[in-house]
């Protein structure tokens, strides 16, 4: 039986571990498709789940379809010349495929062969993945695609071992991954706990190219990190997915930043994909006042039931800004229209998120694959429904250059960047979204 219901998109393709990337309904953008952790796993989280059991006849409006399903499997099956080249479960699933995708609820309700269901329940857990620890970004150059890593995860193989944000792959274990895809990067970095991984690196400023030679091994991927800007009291913290704890270590967070001062915050989204309904929730509470509506949920039968503030939220009230884009998604749309729904003051700053409108529920089949079914859709707080593929439009619409990506909370601590160093564009990206955001809040400041 699954936990509790979920939001969710669908999964993106990238390196050691499956990050809370870009969904790719409409197509990713640059910046937020490249977004990855080296650690992989399928990064699925999201959708309102529960397993149930199949146990279904046939519905009366399929009756006059079912026969002529089965007649074309027993006539593949009969008369195909290649009998090697039959194959029941392949048949089976791209059947199963074909009537999900003739749903038009694309990115979102789906079909999951055994493999990825394992592989989705560990990602919504936030469980342990062997790797090497590192978020990647790819950039566009001259001469092609290059792989940089933005930053690494604490504690993890390559964080202890000494790489750093901006370093460029160049090599693993002897093969050239200087122009490689996600999916090749992925397939040599990736490895047996235990097993050692030499990577070669360039390095801005350092004449020779370094190598470090790692032993993969399990780490856990942070679903918030924060930073602190001390010159104006802002909090910086990165929401990465609504996974299984993510609520618990936003409040962590908050916490902290509130013993160093914080006296406004900037929530950041993009390239959040979404996750579990309950940890959605939980995060929307900590921002607003109790007796609040996060969201509602709408059922085919046309019955709206709305899903309320918790009690024991932190119902922060200060200055806030959220950053979004294309990969802000399911119930990180829910919570960013929580939040500007109940408190217009606080600005949407980035560009357009992915758009998702529908609730999943998860079903059991018989071989242990799966069905993500849209059973809901649902309302923002002013009961206004998605379009599929539309999302939310920013109150403040900036775009970021096709050679940025969104800064990381532990790239800026791991550069040591400051606040007037984000702002003048001196870090590892040139991010102007949160550089707006910044210069919202010092506007806020000047004219509280």
């Amino acid at each position: 039986m699954s936990q509790e219901p979920f939001f969710e998109p669908i999964p993106s393709q990238s390196s050691d571990w499956q990050p809370k990337s870009s969904p790719q309904r409409s197509g990713p953008t640059p910046q937020s498709a490249l977004i990855v952790f080296v650690l992989m796993a399928l990064a699925f989280t999201g959708g309102w789940f529960s397993n149930q059991a199949i146990n279904n006849p046939v519905p009366q409006s399929a009756q006059p379809y079912a026969p002529t399903i089965w007649d074309a499997w027993s006539l593949i099956d009969k008369y195909y010349v290649n009998k090697n080249a039959v194959n029941h479960q392949q048949m089976a699933y791209d059947m199963i495929n074909a009537m999900v995708n003739s749903l038009g609820d694309t990115g979102h309700t789906r079909f999951m062969t055994p493999q990825e269901v394992q592989q989705f329940n560990a990602q919504i857990t936030n469980s342990d993945i062997v790797g090497i620890g590192v978020f990647l970004e790819q950039e566009q150059t001259a001469s092609g695609v290059i792989n940089v890593i933005q930053a690494t995860i604490p504690k993890a193989p390559a964080s202890t071992a000494g790489l750093l944000p901006g370093d460029q792959f160049i090599s693993v274990n002897g093969q050239d991954v200087t122009h490689a895809s996600q999916s090749q990067l992925s397939s040599v970095i990736r490895g047996k706990q235990g097993t050692p991984v030499t990577i070669t690196v360039y390095r801005s400023g350092v004449k020779q190219n370094l190598s470090f030679t790692l032993t993969r091994q399990p780490f856990s991927a942070p679903l918030v990190t924060f930073d602190y800007f001390q010159q104006d009291k802002i909090g910086f913290v990165q929401l990465s997915g609504f996974d299984q704890g993510a609520s618990q270590q936003l409040t962590t967070a908050l916490k902290t930043l509130q013993t160093e001062g914080m006296q406004s915050l900037i929530l950041d989204l993009r390239g959040n994909p979404g996750g579990y309904v309950s940890e959605a929730i939980a995060v929307a509470s900590d921002f607003l006042a109790n007796n609040k509506v996060v969201v509602y949920e709408k059922s085919s039968d046309g019955s709206i039931t709305p899903d309320m503030v918790q009690s024991d939220g932190m119902h922060l009230n200060i200055p806030m800004v959220i950053l979004v884009d294309n990969g802000t998604a399911s119930a990180a749309e829910i919570v960013t229209a929580a939040i500007h729904d109940n408190r217009p003051d606080v600005p949407v700053i980035g560009v357009q998120t992915f758009g998702t409108d529908t609730v999943l529920e998860q079903f059991d089949l018989p071989d242990g694959s799966q069905l993500l079914l849209g059973i809901k859709e649902y309302l923002t707080p002013d009961k206004t429904q998605f379009q599929p593929g539309v999302g939310l439009i920013p109150t403040q619409v900036v775009t970021l250059s096709s050679n940025s990506f969104p800064e990381n909370p532990l790239t800026l601590q791991e550069l040591n960047q400051s606040e007037s160093s984000v702002l003048a564009g001196q870090g590892l990206t040139d991010d102007t979204q949160l550089i707006a955001a910044i210069k919202y809040l010092q506007t806020i400041k000047t004219n509280g």
